[in-house]
Order: structure tokens, then C-alpha cells, then sequence
């Protein structure tokens, strides 16, 4: 069981990874499609505010699902769930996902960002706790 936990967290800290730093005109792209398919399911919402929300929700969500992946594998090792190195690890992740994004065209660090990141951690962190 550790090794699918290891081999499914592994795979989804690299197609994350991929994903945030794809240049910013990919991202901004990708992004705006998805809020103009949207803005069609919602014709009220702007797709510009609409965009916006997509990109900072998905801070979020990824890192919620690497925590998930990670605490669960963590467990099924045998170790504690809080113990500090996993938490570490993962804070530290969220500062450096960011830190990282200045080498890629298009991109910027954002403390805003990085919020959110840490946000989606304990999101993760918390669905662990009542599942």
C-alpha cells in the first residue's frame, strides 16, 4: 500500500509542478478558456472575475490533494500523521512552488499565492484529520 501512496504522490507533486510552471501566456490561456467555457454555465459572472477565482481556487485544491496524498501515504508507512518533517516538507513546498515560478517566462512569485498554498495544505491536512 505505501508504494501506490508513494507512486500517486510522487505523480501528482510532478503533474502539479508541471503545471504551475508552464509560462505565463500557456497559463493565462488555458485559464481564460476554461472561465469562457464557464462564464456560459454562469452568464452572470464575468469571466475575467471568473478567471481569476479559477487560478486562485486551484492553489488550493492542488496543494489540498498533495497534502491528502502525502499525510495518507505518511500513515500507511506507519508514521504520524503530525509528526513535524511531513509538515515541513509540505510548507516548505508552498513557499518554493512559488519561489521557483521567477525562472519561468511570464511568471512571478506572490505572497498572495504562496497563501493560498499553505491554505490548500490545511485544507488537506483537515480532511485527513476527519476522515
Amino acid at each position: 500500500m505505501v508504494w501506490l501512496g508513494m507512486t500517486a504522490t510522487t505523480a501528482w507533486f510532478v503533474f502539479m509542478t508541471w503545471l504551475s510552471h508552464q509560462s505565463g501566456e500557456k497559463t493565462s490561456r488555458a485559464s481564460r478558456m476554461l472561465a469562457e467555457d464557464l462564464g456560459e454555465l454562469l452568464p452572470s459572472e464575468d469571466p475575467e472575475r471568473l478567471n481569476t477565482l479559477l487560478r486562485k481556487t486551484a492553489h488550493v485544491v492542488v496543494f489540498a490533494v498533495l497534502a491528502v496524498l502525502s499525510l495518507l501515504t505518511w500513515q500507511a508507512a506507519g508514521k504520524r500523521p503530525a509528526g513535524y518533517g511531513i509538515w515541513a516538507a509540505l510548507l516548505l513546498w508552498c513557499w518554493g512552488d512559488e519561489a521557483t515560478k521567477r525562472m519561468v517566462p511570464g511568471r512571478h512569485f506572490s505572497w498572495l499565492d504562496t497563501g493560498l498554498n499553505v491554505l490548500g495544505v490545511l485544507v488537506g491536512g483537515a480532511v485527513c484529520a476527519v476522515w
